[in-house]
């Protein structure tokens, strides 16, 4: 800064030369435009410019601000409004104090300068007509001057302007005397925090004054008043307040019971009126007139952030706190101070919550739980232009002064109850006496902390705005810098430095833990929505939507369950968790599913904590997320089958098969179980379908006895003259032929034997068999087990549902075709009575292959094949050219033709009788070993297919759905997938048609 000798001589000549020669010495002077400058100076001079000269100390003070062209635009606005400008003038000569004050204040607040131009007179009440600038004015004070402007109004709008009118008159004296320098940041935070105390205090008086006439007086059970506290947190409760900070507040109530209300009126419990009081009060606060607004308002603190409930009782707090406080709401709590209300009701929160904020021990270490939040807060400011002059969020910061004061706080408080003090200047001397802070720390911390406080303010006054960068403007930086009697610009940046070198290192040596897996990713759950860091760090893990992905992931935080350690459980989860969806077929819709299970089970943090002690059980869970919609939808559905997956050796309750309600779980059970060992590759694709039509032999057997008891139970046992008459099912298709696929439906025929009627009802047999085939599909259907398909029986779906096993012989050696032989070759019995079942299975067989098969039949089969084949179109593995079909038929005719004299051919299983023609010779090798990669490949994509949407469709997807088929089958594009496929079905069409035209030729 120029001496003030110079700065004197320049505002001198400025004044007296003519206009021309004024450039020079106000560029000197620090204006950046002095043309504007002149131009400004002549309109504040006026019509007689000797007569009433604009002081010279006025331009010296100007430029002492460092921002002379700000503070000249701010002048010229304040004289405009003034309406007495030859008046002022000569105040200005006469007390250069107070020309001095004046620019300081103009030249580096906009903020003030709108409070000036808005009430000129309240430039002679702050610099002349009170003592009190540099004084301190206690709460009490301004509580009862606060009182005094209210007395005279009644309306509660007419008292708000008046509260906002107040409030802007104070936040004037206190931003002058903190640009002046005249009091020290400890007071001046105190100062506006106690005007937030005296606002809020006004404010709550009027809403409850506005609520008792209509509602009455809120009384306790016992019928004694129930009373209310405005917490205030943050900031606002450590008394370190900012002229742009919100106030966190936190509502509370005694005692519950209901409102007496006046004459005619409904009583209204104490949880809805001060619900009712606390909006109000908000609404006064935030809301803006003519005159401004007062506060905006952060209830994010108070218990489950924004979706709890408004205001709490004092019960409700110790429940939730007890229940389910974290650690940061430990930190938050530290700084809990009454800023208006019921005094009874501050001292009994105040002891309820101590002994959660102050433990004897704790489940998570403090120094660990707050480095983990402030490497995320690091994180966050890396995606903010100014993160590097950012002062309190930076490593070394304000945060960091505020994160070691309670870190040391919640490990001494306990027992140093001194140590509690929500204020941080004041804690720091009082962990200075406990000697958990040496002195030479405790100097450092407080001198940085004062410094970065005081930038912190004026950065704030300057526009009224939340700010904690450092300006890059030059002149912005080097006014600042004089302003805290610094050199310029590079000497306050130097000056930061310093001290956030001096706080780092004393954060280091408290949070010296290291880092653990999840922080690499911890800091994802605290970024801002949108946040386009996460954005792209997301998106460089294979999420197509990055935005999505960070929005379903910072969910997985939400609710009212989570506690520290379930945060920690999840923050170890992230790497392993986005590691391995990225690697899923859809790690987008692998995330989705992720979220919805988390849901689904209803308690995060006991998930998380199970997640985290069971690596297998993690492991299984996200690959089941990343591979099948289909799975994770069944346990989204049931979270309860997690317990399957828990532990490999879960059994199934007894009495599972006793009652069709516990048949479906089992089943959901076995087949998640199923699903997941095909998942992590413990199966092959022949022992994933032997397993599963196992499991639907199981249920289809459990189901077919409670149907039977049923039935029974209704109409009696079905007799005949010579005892009880018989029933037999017998399984067509997959299901025959041991091949079943997730979602398959099961192809089933019922034969019974002896006509009569039952002992009870004397209901025919054969009405029984039928009601007994209905009940058995009523519970496999309406159980949502399985779909049943009865078309295999005689004569169609429009045949009777049962037969007789007379009727159905005559009906195999009479109208059967040739369709049912190549069906019937995979029939098997899978319930029922098994002599009855024997005796079918022989006649079947002699139908099946009772006869040759020529060169006729050959041709019949082939044109029966190429009807079934669709339209030109998607690719269809199953009926498609070379598709699935293609090689059925092939084993199909093969066994017609050679069952007839080896036995040991007739199979049901497809690939079973591939492997028997092999052993026997009957095709060549090569040949046969195609046909087996070709079915395995085609049905392994079958399934991959069906895991995905649990739905038969064999037509390959597009899009977005075909990449992740591609990626969950080994291909690495959905292109090179199907180039795969059409170059299997290709060599399996060339193959069967070389097969059948042999059979047709006779060769």
């Amino acid at each position: 800064m120029p001496e003030e000798e110079e700065l004197a001589r320049l505002a001198h000549e400025a004044l007296t030369c003519d206009p021309a020669a004024a450039l020079e010495p106000l560029g000197r002077l620090g204006f950046g435009d002095p043309e504007r400058a002149s131009q400004a100076l002549d309109r504040l001079a006026g019509q007689a410019p000797f007569l009433a000269p604009l002081p010279a100390q006025v331009l010296v003070a100007l430029a002492r601000t460092g921002r002379p062209d700000q503070g000249l635009r701010h002048l010229e606005r304040f004289v405009e409004t003034s309406g007495a400008r030859l008046s002022l003038y000569a105040r200005l000569k006469d007390y250069p104090r107070l020309a001095d004050y004046l620019i300081q204040v103009l030249g580096h607040s906009r903020f003030l300068t709108d409070i000036l131009v808005r009430n000129p007179e309240y430039l002679y009440w702050l610099f002349e007509e009170t003592p009190f600038l540099e004084q301190a004015l206690d709460k009490q004070t301004l509580s009862r001057q606060a009182h005094q402007q209210l007395e005279a109004e009644q309306a509660t709008v007419r008292r708000l302007e008046v509260l906002r009118r107040f409030q802007r008159r104070e936040l004037l004296r206190i931003g002058a005397a903190e640009v002046l320098g005249l009091k020290p940041v400890a007071q001046v935070g105190r100062e506006l925090a106690d005007l937030a105390d005296v606002v809020i205090e006004c404010a709550l008086e009027a809403a409850t004054e506005e609520l008792s006439v209509r509602y009455g007086r809120p009384r306790s059970e016992r019928g004694q008043p129930a009373h209310f506290g405005v917490i205030c947190l943050g900031k606002h409760g450590g008394q370190e307040l900012n002229y742009s900070s919100d106030v966190d507040l936190l509502f509370v109530y005694d005692e519950e019971g209901y409102t007496r209300p006046p004459r005619g009126g409904a009583a209204m419990s104490n949880e809805e009126y001060f619900t009712r009081l606390s909006r109000r009060l908000i609404q006064m606060l935030t809301e803006a007139s003519a005159e401004g607004f007062l506060y905006r308002v952060d209830m994010r603190l108070r218990p489950e952030g924004e979706v709890g409930p408004l205001v709490r009782s004092l019960a409700g707090l110790r429940l939730y706190y007890e229940s389910h406080g974290q650690l940061w709401e430990r930190q938050m709590l530290i700084k809990a101070r009454l800023a208006a209300g019921s005094t009874e009701v501050w001292v009994r929160f105040r002891d309820l919550v101590a002994p959660f904020v102050y433990p004897a021990h704790f489940k998570v270490s403090p120094q660990e739980e707050i480095r983990r939040i402030k490497e995320r807060i690091e994180h966050q400011i890396l995606e903010q232009p100014s993160r590097d002059n950012n002062i309190k969020l930076r490593a070394g910061g304000i945060r960091d002064i505020e994160f070691i004061v309670q870190c040391l706080q919640l490990l001494k408080g306990r027992v140093e109850l001194k140590a509690r003090s929500h204020n941080t200047l004041e804690a720091i001397g009082q962990l200075t006496r406990t000697k958990a802070l040496s002195a030479q720390e405790a100097t450092r911390l407080r001198e940085a902390y004062c410094f970065f406080r005081r930038v912190e303010n004026l950065l704030q006054i300057e526009d009224g705005r939340s700010v904690y960068a450092l300006p890059e403007d030059p002149v912005a930086a080097r006014g600042l810098a004089w302003c805290l009697g610094l050199a310029d610009g590079p000497a306050l940046q130097q000056k930061v430095e310093e001290h956030l070198e001096q706080v780092r290192r004393i954060f280091a040596g408290i949070f010296h833990s290291a880092p653990s897996a999840g922080e690499q990713w911890g800091w994802l759950l605290e970024a801002e929505p949108g946040s386009t860091r996460a954005r792209e760090a997301l998106g460089s893990r294979g999420f197509a939507d990055g935005e999505a992905a960070h929005r379903h992931l910072a969910s997985l935080m939400q609710g009212g369950m989570m506690t520290s350690t379930a945060r920690q459980h999840l923050e170890d989860l992230l790497p392993e968790l986005i590691a391995s969806l990225s690697l899923s077929a859809d790690p987008d819709q692998a995330l989705v599913r992720f979220v919805q299970i988390v849901g689904a089970y209803g308690a995060p943090g006991v998930f998380y904590g199970l997640l985290h002690s069971h690596p297998p059980f993690r492991n299984l869970l996200i690959a089941v997320c990343g591979s099948s919609p289909f799975l994770a939808e069944l346990v989204r559905r049931d979270p309860g089958l997690l317990d399957g997956l828990v532990s490999r050796q879960f059994e199934p309750p007894p009495g599972w098969h006793q009652a069709p309600e516990t048949l479906l779980g089992h089943r959901n059970q076995e087949v998640l179980r199923i699903g997941t060992d095909d998942l992590l590759g413990l199966a092959t694709e022949e022992e994933t379908f032997l397993r599963l039509t196992e499991l639907a032999e199981q249920i289809l057997q459990a189901a077919y006895a409670l149907a039977f008891r049923q039935v029974v139970k209704r109409r009696g046992r079905p007799r005949t003259r010579s005892g009880e008459a018989r029933f037999a099912c017998f399984a067509g298709g997959k299901f025959g032929g041991r091949e079943l696929d997730f979602g398959s439906d099961l192809d089933l025929f019922f034969v019974y034997e002896g006509e009569g009627r039952t002992g009870r009802t004397r209901t025919e047999n054969h009405l029984f068999f039928t009601e007994l085939a209905q009940e058995l599909i009523r519970f496999l259907a309406e159980g949502n087990l399985y779909p049943v398909d009865t078309r295999l029986r005689p004569e169609g779906r429009n045949a009777p549902m049962v037969i007789s096993l007379s009727a159905y012989l005559r009906y195999l050696t009479g109208r059967a075709a040739l369709w049912e032989r190549l069906a019937l070759s995979r029939a098997r019995l899978v319930a029922g009575d098994v002599q009855l079942g024997r005796r079918l299975q022989l006649a079947i067989h002699r139908f099946v292959f009772g006869r040759e098969v020529d060169a006729q039949t050959a041709r019949e089969v082939l044109e029966m094949r190429l009807r079934l084949e669709p339209q030109p179109g998607p690719v269809d593995l199953k009926r498609g050219p070379g598709g699935i079909v293609d090689i059925e038929f092939i084993a199909q005719i093969l066994v017609l033709k050679l069952g007839r004299t080896q036995h040991s051919l007739r199979l049901t299983s497809t690939r079973q009788v591939l492997n028997g023609l092999s052993q026997t010779g009957q095709l060549p090798q090569e040949e046969t070993q195609f046909l087996l990669d070709a079915y395995d490949r085609l049905r392994g994509i079958e399934k991959g297919m069906r895991l995905a949407s649990d739905q038969a469709d064999n037509i390959l997807p597009e899009g977005r759905e075909m990449a992740a088929l591609a990626r969950s089958v080994g291909q690495h594009s959905p292109e090179a997938l199907v180039a795969e496929v059409q170059e299997l079905m290709r060599r399996t069409r060339g193959l069967f048609n070389q097969i059948f035209a042999a059979f047709i030729e006779g060769s």
